[in-house]
């Protein structure tokens, strides 16, 4: 009977060694995708991060040239309009024929609400449908795509995060396995390896949920 008890205690601590085995493997392999995916994800933000400034920088530059164009025309029109109230509009049609097209077309269009006697009519050109700004409407698909490239950066952010808080449930298992043999009582080692186990596949099942990277 005690020999048969004996064989049946060394059986059973066969196997809970080779259980602890395969969760101690299981787990490594976890933990080092998890450090890799977490590490591609940085990377990945990174480049995120870069093409947002660019993106910035850009339209910084394209609204800093939309600004002094604006100035210009400013300027431009201050010269047609004081000719134009002085009584000398040829002069002023100098200016005019001199103009960006889209300074003309809304001079133009605001010529004909008749600003002096029409008290409804817009103040200057430059409320006109017709006045742009090419530089404005660059800038403003530029900023859009650096807010849109640093949103998806704060969202790859939160990828690699997830990815190092499983890899430390993944190294918590691969130390709870390794505990196992340091016991000789059953119930421990069964406790032990069930509780590995949990960790384990809580890992995994996460693990499952989130996107993979990939290089390149």
């Amino acid at each position: 009977m005690g020999q048969g008890k004996g064989d049946s205690g060394s059986k059973w601590k066969v196997r809970s060694n080779i259980a602890a085995l395969w969760l101690m493997a299981l787990a490594t392999l976890g933990s080092a995708w998890s450090g890799y995916q977490s590490s591609v994800w940085d990377g990945i933000q990174t480049f995120l991060l870069m093409d947002a400034a660019t993106f910035s920088r850009q339209a910084n530059e394209k609204a800093t040239e939309a600004n002094q164009q604006r100035a210009v025309d400013a300027e431009v029109f201050i010269q047609f309009l004081r000719d134009y109230v002085s009584g000398k509009p040829e002069l002023g049609e100098f200016f005019l024929a001199r103009a960006r097209p889209e300074l003309r077309q809304a001079i133009q269009a605001w010529q004909a609400t008749q600003p002096v006697k029409n008290p409804n009519a817009p103040p200057t050109p430059f409320v006109m449908p017709q006045y742009r700004v090419p530089g404005e409407a660059e800038a403003r698909d530029l900023n859009g795509k650096s807010g849109a490239a640093y949103n998806r950066a704060r969202a790859v952010k939160l990828d690699s995060d997830r990815y190092a808080l499983l890899g430390v449930l993944f190294t918590t298992s691969l130390f709870l396995a390794g505990l196992v043999s340091g016991f000789d009582d059953k119930r421990t080692r069964r406790a032990i390896l069930l509780l590995s186990l949990a960790v384990l596949l809580i890992a995994a099942v996460g693990m499952l949920r989130l996107p993979v990277a990939h290089l390149g």
